[in-house]
């Protein structure tokens, strides 16, 4: 891994971006305000579930009208969303007036729910909602200009049915298929066949994908954008929040997983370092030893939002989950830009590894 903002004053990041349904929305926020500053440069792109809607929705988007494109694209797929439920459900307008109703009328939006199990005795029973979205997807992505050199670089995954790893997708494989076997929740619809593979929603086994984006590209730089909440400030104890609570926990357990292994790998790396003037071994363990990781979240907002609701794309609630991520990145450059390309600024173990690792 080369440090490619070493000679720069354009810091050029990869961006990992988590599933969660409609919460994804918080993303689009996130996005749209990276885009709009100059200084950065999104060079690579990961994700799960909603974060792989995301991620190849801004590609595309980037791919073939540079920064407002990539913004443009982001609200017409978030919009098309919003339209997609009012027109499969007839009641969706009547229930966005009434929010508390969501849950009867949802079903078909667990399609991309990166965050929410719910079982389903019929899981072929929503194979309609994944055409619903395929159809969307197909519409709104050039995957031509995807497979172009200057396109950022894509890494999505989905989870092998069988094997339990994970798959991930570069820029010349992704199809409308990849994206909604990236969003297949298997209690709720079928596996998505690709190449004779059954494939289950990605959030399972890399939500998102870390590592690949620490092998395969040169940046140093690695902005995660969560979504889920870390923690919950509850104990579940009825049925449907345990339920959602154990939901929460699996879809998480990729990253924390990825993360500490990171971190225990630069921490062992720091102290080879310190014994072995300064060598780092392979161009793996070099990049590992140079990764910077940052991210942007709102633990305090979203942890707030009912986990029903990652099924629910309401047009108001997107719009202001929006303004969430908006307000949040801005935010979160306002504080943190000066170290980008010197230091990492993620709270990885406040946040994620609960003292399992001395600083």
């Amino acid at each position: 891994m080369t440090d490619t903002n070493s000679d720069t004053s354009k810091i050029i990041l990869d961006v990992a971006l988590q599933g969660g349904g409609a919460h994804g929305a918080f993303t689009w926020g996130v996005l749209d305000t990276l885009l709009q500053e100059e200084r950065i440069e999104i060079g690579a792109l990961s994700g799960a579930s909603a974060g792989a809607m995301n991620a190849i929705i801004v590609a595309s988007g980037i791919a073939t009208g540079g920064r407002e494109g990539g913004r443009a694209a982001l609200r017409r797929f978030w919009t098309s969303v919003n339209a997609a439920a009012r027109e499969a459900t007839p009641v969706f307008q009547m229930l966005e007036a009434f929010p508390g109703f969501f849950a009867a009328s949802a079903a078909w939006w667990q399609m991309v729910s990166g965050g929410q199990v719910t079982v389903s005795s019929r899981p072929w029973q929503g194979r309609a909602a994944q055409m619903a979205l395929r159809e969307l997807i197909a519409e709104q992505v050039d995957f031509e200009a995807l497979r172009r050199e200057d396109a950022p670089q894509l890494f999505i995954s989905a989870t092998d049915a069988r094997t339990g790893s994970a798959h991930i997708f570069r820029n010349d494989q992704i199809t409308p298929d990849v994206a909604i076997a990236s969003a297949c929740l298997p209690m709720s619809f079928p596996p998505v066949n690709i190449d004779g593979v059954d494939y289950w929603d990605g959030g399972y086994a890399a939500n998102p994908p870390i590592a690949a984006l620490v092998r395969f590209t040169p940046q140093t730089d690695l902005l995660l954008v969560s979504i889920n909440p870390a923690r919950r400030t509850f104990t579940a104890r009825s049925p449907e929040e345990i339920t959602e609570r154990v939901s929460e926990m699996v879809f998480n357990q990729a990253l924390l997983t990825e993360l500490r292994g990171i971190a225990i790998i630069q921490d062992a790396l720091y102290a080879h370092m310190q014994t072995h003037e300064g060598e780092s071994g392979s161009d793996l363990l070099r990049a590992l030893h140079e990764l910077r990781i940052h991210e942007i979240h709102d633990e305090a907002t979203m942890s707030e939002l009912d986990p029903h609701t990652k099924m629910y794309p309401a047009l108001d609630m997107l719009l202001k989950l929006h303004e969430t991520g908006h307000a949040a990145a801005k935010s979160w450059l306002g504080a943190n830009f000066e170290h980008l390309g010197k230091r990492g600024t993620a709270k990885l173990r406040e946040r994620y590894l609960g003292g399992m690792l001395k600083e």
